[in-house]
This record gives structure tokens, C-alpha cells and sequence, in this order.
């Protein structure tokens, strides 16, 4: 797996500019090309006006768009990145899939929340739809006080949960690592609160609650061991860690505890005692991380819609 072409969908707004500090650093990391897109959504009350009308506002819109755009495609070119830039007219969730397809693009960039005026994009929904809608990696952030970056020295983070679909995160966690000279971080969360006990007819429990989690961690830590042993055969330089918690909470803990870092996750899978779908997970972290969250739906699952991401 490998990214040479990144398409990265920008409103206008300074806080869906923020995804182009992290779109940046893997572009000049992996050599990748940029596209710039940027969808004029009109309002359900605009598309009510006469068609000449709509066509001056729609042209209006596409020249404000380019202006914006090319702006924009010059700040990065000036880093010597290859940048093309498109605009097109509609659903911003739709043409951002359409976009990706059309170009054939290797990950999707967006911001996850803001807003700039009437007719700009309410982030967190574009961004859920485009969630929900696209096969293609996608790259998520959270826009903050601070942008969020991917540091000089990041590491790359892949939260695994023990089964076949979480791991089909690690070909391109490893290509993104390897490209950014970043070290892999296994990480494997086990979840108490997730643990079922039986109990006697007067309510006792019947489970060491103390061994079974030991055993639970045990486990987990092996687990993590024989994937790293895989990994390091590929040449990547991987650590693990093995740790007890809320998932997702802990994840977002972990990432903000190494200040630019990426998080590598799988948007299905299974997880937790009760064995959770993985893709609440991976919402959650989005929701939480305040760093750079990258959103891949494994192979196995692109086929599968009865399940949400």
C-alpha cells in the first residue's frame, strides 16, 4: 500500500486549513501530490432562484473558489509539493467520494469540525458522511487552538484489538512510517468495564477478577509481541505497548502523551470481552484525538453495509 495522490477537501475556513499541517508533512514524506477541492454546497433556498440567477451564483461561487484555491496551491508549492486544484458544485460529502474516485486518490484528507458561513460545510457532518461513504483511507483532524502537526520525530500509532481486520491496518501504517523515518507503536488496550461475570444465587462473583484481567493483559502482550516480531522482519522499527482502559479514551491519552504522532485505525473489527465492532472505536477516537487520526475500512469490510464505521 502507498500514497501518491491525496486529495484534501478545504470550506474556505481557517479551521479546514488546519488538516494541511499534517497533509503536508506526508506529502514531502511519501512524495505524494496534492489535490485541493473545494465543493460550493448552495442552500435548499438558493436552488429555489431561477436558473439564471443559480448560474450567476454559481459561477460567483467558482471564481471566489479558484481564487481561494489557488492561494492556498501556491503556499504549498512554494514547499515544492505538486498541487492541482478542482472545485465542484453539490453535496460536499458526495463529490469529496466522487472527487477521491475520480482521481484515484490513495487517501482522503478532511478536517472534522467548523464552519464558514452560509454556505460553507458543517465539518462533523461532512465528515461522518464521507466516513460512511468512502473505501478510501481517510485522514482526520480535529481542529484546535493549536493545529495539529505530525512531529520532526512522530511515531506512527496502530491501535489493534487481536483480530485479522484490525491488522489489515499495518501495510499502510508501515508505509507511512517508513516514509516519515517514524517508529511503529503497537498499541492493545484491554477494557475492564467490557468483562461479563457469572454469579452465585447470592450475587457473589464467581471470576478472580484480579486473575482474569492479569491473564487478559498477558495475553494482550504476547499477542503484541508476535505481531512486532512480524513487523520488525519488514524492517520497521516497532515498540509496543499493552495497557488497561477505556479504548478509545486511552487511545487519544496515548497520542496526546506523544505530541505528533499519527493514529493508524481500522474502521472494523472486533474488540473488548463483549467483542464491540471496532468501528465505534475508531469514531470515538476521532472524536477525542487531538492529533491527526488516519481511518482505513479493512478490505473485508468494504463489502459489508449492514455495519456503520
Amino acid at each position: 500500500m502507498s500514497i501518491k495522490r491525496i486529495l484534501v477537501g478545504l470550506d474556505g475556513s481557517p479551521l479546514a486549513e488546519q488538516v494541511l499541517g499534517p497533509v503536508r508533512a506526508l506529502a514531502e514524506a511519501l512524495g505524494a501530490e496534492l489535490t485541493l477541492l473545494h465543493v460550493a454546497h448552495l442552500p435548499e433556498s438558493f436552488r429555489a432562484t431561477d436558473d439564471v440567477t443559480l448560474d450567476g451564483i454559481v459561477a460567483h461561487e467558482r471564481r471566489d473558489a479558484q481564487s481561494y484555491l489557488h492561494r492556498v496551491a501556491r503556499e504549498l508549492e512554494s514547499a515544492g509539493l505538486a498541487v492541482r486544484t478542482a472545485v465542484a458544485v453539490g453535496d460536499a460529502a458526495a463529490e469529496i467520494v466522487h472527487g477521491a474516485n475520480r482521481a484515484r486518490s490513495d487517501l482522503l484528507a478532511l478536517a472534522t469540525h467548523g464552519r464558514s458561513g452560509l454556505q460553507r460545510w458543517l465539518h462533523g457532518s461532512v465528515a461522518d458522511a464521507v466516513l460512511h461513504g468512502t473505501i478510501t483511507p481517510l485522514l482526520l483532524v480535529r481542529p484546535r487552538v493549536t493545529a495539529p502537526t505530525i512531529g520532526t520525530v512522530p511515531r506512527v500509532i496502530v491501535p489493534l484489538d487481536g483480530s485479522p481486520l484490525a491488522e489489515e491496518t499495518l501495510p499502510m501504517a508501515r508505509e507511512v512510517a517508513r516514509g516519515l523515518r517514524a517508529p511503529l507503536e503497537l498499541l492493545r488496550v484491554v477494557e475492564p468495564l467490557g468483562l461479563a461475570f457469572a454469579t452465585d444465587a447470592y450475587g457473589g462473583v464467581l471470576v478472580d477478577y484480579p486473575r482474569l484481567l492479569k491473564t487478559l493483559e498477558d495475553g494482550a502482550a504476547a499477542y503484541l509481541a508476535e505481531v512486532a516480531a512480524r513487523e520488525r522482519r519488514e524492517g520497521v522499527t516497532v515498540d509496543v505497548t499493552a495497557t488497561t482502559g477505556a479504548v478509545a479514551a486511552t487511545i487519544a491519552r496515548h497520542q496526546a502523551a506523544r505530541p505528533g504522532s499519527l493514529v493508524v485505525i481500522g474502521s472494523h473489527g472486533r474488540t473488548g470481552w463483549r467483542a464491540a465492532a471496532l468501528g465505534s472505536v475508531a469514531r470515538r477516537v476521532v472524536a477525542l484525538a487531538e492529533g491527526p487520526v488516519m481511518v482505513l475500512r479493512p478490505k473485508a469490510a468494504t463489502a459489508d453495509t449492514d455495519q456503520t464505521p
